[in-house]
């Protein structure tokens, strides 16, 4: 039987049966066939090198360009993932060598058209700790069927990725550093894949959305992207900046080598130390410190994440030199088109973490746990007396131990709310906001329907990503239409802002013909994504009010976050 291949030469790419090849500027690439949500042919091109591994000397380096390559890259890096801070357990999977990103594509440019997409980079979240790009994690296949480009890129965590000695030993920022170089090698090379570089925009979702607004933040990143989409994460969120990042490094080295404190070792001998460390016994040593658990700082709000972002020394290749706040309030940011969101129930998905149940008597007894870390009060009097106010907003005279509902609604508003809605307003004096509140709990999400909870909605953390990027249709079928619809809804909110900077340019029956408003300084409307949408408006302005008044009347300037 005489079999016939089809093969078409481009510049840039070759197309053979279904693993085209791309010409990348560092080297070929290779792709598969795969099939969207709806049937239609995309292309998956994995485990693409977008920096040289931060290994050896490069540790707690800026990322540096891949070298070329000879012959053609398949997908065998596709399943390396960042060393993962959550355990202290290595897995195999894990490693260093963990700087890749995946492009996806529904079209390869050809001799016969000029092929130029739209292009949605994709951060990660995880806490900055743990989370990868892989294509059973952040499934593209619906999204192709909307006729953009994807990419999902990977960048260094907890310790390897935010570690910062305050000086430039190790200024840190390394994961953000990572994302802006991924964004950097789109720019290059995404016209390889069909993709138009003056049409890219970042998304990402919780510590992906924050990251996403740091890049909005971060210096040399001018013309990377022109839009950003951030759902659930803000760089105005406490956990995007680090409290005390030159004590952090003293304490793991402190538990590495018990003889080392401030006194008698310098920064630089601290790097010596961390450089040579076995990659086992640094996460050994990060989860001692983190201690019962990684997401302790959500529920006690004056502690701040472990390993995230800080404020560098100025100097060359720094990527952030000033405070969110003031940066977003002043207007000293990339100026773009955002999109922001966040779900109903952001703090309802604590309700299983044994910790969060265990320290639910101190929400009682010990109302400071919960007051602002970003208010700089440091007289104890006082941030007892702001505890109590905030205590008396959510519960009043009653006690948080029967009332769960109204705990994780004030760990949700104080991690990922509130936040969220000061940067929709501060950013909308400069540029275009739209904002919607995800409040759909579906069966996608959620096999057992969640049981209402008195003050606490049911769309948890994260709900939104099981729509957004769905499992395969047959399982999706499983259940109602309107999971499918909402799936649809979903995707055309995002791909709408991707292609037009717009979520609904136009009237459109998916979206139920409506007119949405953007946000201003003074006003917050929004879409409510429920089994319909509605527009509506001032968002959560009961508890924007109430922590106005808290920040106007008890903060100590510059603010940092809010």
């Amino acid at each position: 039987m005489l079999i016939t291949t089809l093969i078409i030469f481009t510049f840039g790419s070759v197309v053979a049966d279904n693993n085209p090849i791309i010409h990348t500027k560092y080297g070929k690439v290779q792709g598969e066939a795969m099939e969207t949500f709806n049937k239609n042919i995309f292309y998956a091109f994995q485990g693409i090198p977008f920096a040289e591994p931060p290994v050896g000397e490069l540790r707690f380096k800026s990322p540096q360009p891949p070298r070329k390559w000879k012959g053609i890259l398949g997908s065998q890096n596709a399943y390396k993932k960042c060393v993962q801070f959550d355990t202290n357990i290595y897995n195999p999977d894990e490693t260093e060598d963990c700087l890749y990103l995946n492009v996806y594509t529904p079209q390869i440019p050809n001799g016969h058209r000029n092929i130029s997409l739209p292009v949605l980079v994709y951060i990660h979240g995880g806490a900055f700790i743990m989370g990868s790009g892989h294509i059973n994690e952040i499934r593209p296949h619906r999204i192709m069927d909307d006729d953009i480009i994807m990419v999902s890129v990977q960048y260094r965590l907890g310790f390897l990725g935010f570690l910062s000695t305050g000086d430039l030993e190790c200024p840190g920022n390394y994961g953000f550093k990572d994302q802006q170089f991924a964004l950097r090698w789109v720019q290059e090379n995404i016209r390889y894949f069909g993709g138009d570089p003056t049409k890219v925009t970042i998304s990402g979702e919780s510590a992906g959305g924050g990251s996403v607004g740091l890049q909005l933040l971060g210096l040399n990143g001018e013309g990377l992207f022109r839009g950003a989409i951030q759902s659930s994460g803000s760089s105005l969120a406490t956990w995007c900046l680090q409290s005390d990042p030159i004590g952090h490094a003293y304490q793991m080295a402190n538990h590495i080598d018990k003889k080392i404190n401030k006194r008698n070792t310098n920064t630089s001998e601290l790097m010596r130390l961390f450089k040579k460390t076995d990659i086992r016994e640094l996460k050994r040593v990060s989860s001692d410190i983190f201690g019962k658990d990684p997401y302790e700082s959500f529920f006690n709000t004056t502690k701040g994440i472990l390993f995230t972002g800080v404020i560098e020394p100025d100097h060359d290749g720094a990527f952030l030199i000033e405070s969110a706040f003031r940066k977003l309030n002043s207007g000293n940011f990339h100026i773009v088109p955002t999109l922001l969101s966040i779900n109903s129930g952001e703090g309802r998905g604590f309700l299983s973490n044994p910790l969060f149940l265990s320290l639910l008597p101190e929400f009682d007894t010990a109302s400071e746990i919960y007051v602002p870390v970003d208010l700089h009060v440091n007289d104890r009097d006082v941030v007892r007396k702001i505890g109590s106010e905030i205590r008396k907003f959510y519960i009043g005279d009653e006690i948080f131990q029967n009332n769960l509902g109204h705990s994780m609604r004030l760990i949700g508003d104080a991690v990922f709310v509130k936040p969220t809605i000061k940067q929709a307003q501060l950013q909308a004096k400069y540029t275009d906001v739209y904002f919607y509140e995800f409040a759909y709990s579906g069966r996608l999400a959620h096999p057992t329907p969640v049981e209402y909870l008195p003050g606490a909605e049911a769309a948890l953390h994260a709900d939104d990503l099981k729509y957004i990027f769905p499992d395969a249709p047959e399982n999706v079928g499983k259940f109602p239409e309107i999971e499918r619809t909402t799936i649809d809804r979903l995707v055309s909110i995002w791909t709408n802002f991707v292609k037009y900077l717009n979520p609904s340019p136009q009237s459109s029956a998916s979206l139920q013909n409506i007119t949405w408003p953007k946000v201003s300084p003074n006003s917050v409307p929004y879409l409510l994504v429920n089994e319909t949408l509605e527009i509506k408006h001032d968002l959560k302005k009961p508890m924007m009010d109430e922590y106005a008044r808290i920040y106007d009347l008890y903060a100590i300037p510059p603010l940092d976050t809010y």
